[in-house]
């Protein structure tokens, strides 16, 4: 195949012998796709600087097997790149892409919702929480698994704001305490805020992560996120930085 110029982030890259890289790209028109770019680190090539993730790129590829030849890249807009304190949530996202995407399997519609999240991140007024959330309950919805929010399973009631819940990862909210443990409880102030992507306060962002959290293990399975263990390292060391 052959695929023109057009956009794509770089999720995640390693060298590849002396002068070349492997890349894991999201693409808007192919989804999730594997490169190599050969020379890229070669003295004097400029190409190395552009394929950095988080900053949108105009890419163009050529091949026949599962991994192919870039063939171009150009900068699709200035960069955005998250600051130092919000990398990490940036590197979740691309982490949740990579582990959740089939290859060339395109999802134009989270491509825009990643590059808006992206360039939320980038923003030092947004609360990277919530925008994280947001990510993820689209993510959801675009690979099919939305989130259930607005009724209760079991009776078809509308959420009441005030009552609590059970969420199943298979099904929705109920109302009545399920027999196993295989559930997250979570109010319905939670439940409609997620509908209505208002996700501004503490009680809900706290219970929203932990729902998402217990959603996307299901289908991430057991091996741990990287991300999420970078996080728990970089906690540490600003905990031990606060220790007089």
């Amino acid at each position: 195949m052959k695929a023109v110029l057009h956009p794509a982030y770089v999720l995640h890259y390693r060298p590849y012998r002396e002068t070349s890289m492997l890349l894991e790209i999201f693409s808007r028109d192919y989804g999730r796709v594997s490169l190599i770019a050969k020379g890229a680190k070669r003295k004097g090539n400029g190409t190395a600087l552009l394929l950095q993730p988080y900053q949108r790129l105009l890419l163009a590829w050529s091949g026949k097997s599962e991994l192919m030849t870039l063939t171009r890249v150009e900068l699709d807009s200035p960069a955005h790149i998250p600051g130092q304190d919000r990398l990490i949530a940036a590197f979740y996202i691309n982490e949740l892409v990579m582990r959740l995407l089939h290859q060339h399997e395109a999802h134009p519609e989270l491509f825009a919702v990643y590059d808006m999240t992206i360039n939320a991140l980038a923003q030092i007024t947004n609360e990277q929480q919530g925008v994280i959330r947001l990510f993820e309950k689209r993510l959801l919805q675009s690979l099919g698994y939305g989130l259930v929010l607005d009724h209760d399973v079991e009776t078809g009631m509308n959420i009441n704001e005030k009552l609590d819940y059970y969420y199943l990862a298979e099904r929705g909210p109920v109302r009545n305490m399920p027999e196993d443990d295989d559930h997250v409880r979570i109010t319905g102030m939670t439940l409609l805020a997620l509908l209505h992507e208002d996700l501004t306060q503490k009680k809900v962002l706290q219970e929203s992560k932990r729902l998402m959290r217990y959603i996307l293990q299901k289908h991430l399975g057991r091996k741990p996120l990287a991300s999420r263990e970078l996080y728990a390292s970089y906690m540490k060391m600003l905990s031990n930085k606060l220790v007089p």
